[in-house]
């Protein structure tokens, strides 16, 4: 009927798998240790595990986890805008000519960009702020400028009421 395997083919057959398993397992380890990108990957893959697979509906009501999701939305947290303001006046910096004639504030995920802006950055800024994770709104309150020397002029940025002129 059926031969028993000797075990030194046997080894002979796992020596490539168990090779090819360390070296898999190594590969891992350098993806998600990785010192530049590692904690964002490591981020995204937890966000991954405690919301489940894209486009996957959890039944409410029933096992362990259903307990743990919040049955009401809870009030805005203020670290949670500080952290999005601070973000969006870091990109702010690097998408305009002159960032310190805007003023963003941030409210549960409303940001409210005013002042003044070049007319050739204001279309690509606001689309760039609008993409970015954590804006549920924006409110534009900016005023467009063709020429440059206008905001290099003015130090502070426009205010609230005149924004909305």
């Amino acid at each position: 009927m059926h031969e028993p395997m000797d075990t030194e083919s046997e080894d002979a057959m796992n020596k490539p798998l168990a090779s090819l398993g360390a070296a898999a397992a190594g590969a891992l380890a350098m993806y998600y240790l990785d010192p530049d990108l590692g904690a964002r990957r490591r981020a995204l893959l937890a966000d991954l595990v405690s919301s489940g697979l894209p486009g996957e509906r959890r039944a409410l009501g029933r096992g362990r986890l259903a307990r743990r999701l919040p049955l009401h939305v809870s009030a805005a947290d203020p670290r949670r805008d500080a952290e999005l303001r601070d973000r969006i006046q870091m990109a702010l910096d690097r998408m305009v000519s002159h960032p310190r004639a805007l003023h963003v504030a941030v409210e549960e995920g409303v940001v409210r960009l005013s002042g003044r802006l070049l007319a050739s950055e204001r279309d690509g800024v606001l689309a760039q702020v609008q993409r970015m994770p954590g804006v549920h709104k924006l409110v534009n309150a900016t005023t467009a400028h063709d020429d440059p020397q206008d905001l290099a002029l003015a130090r502070e940025p426009v205010p609230l009421a005149a924004a909305n002129r």
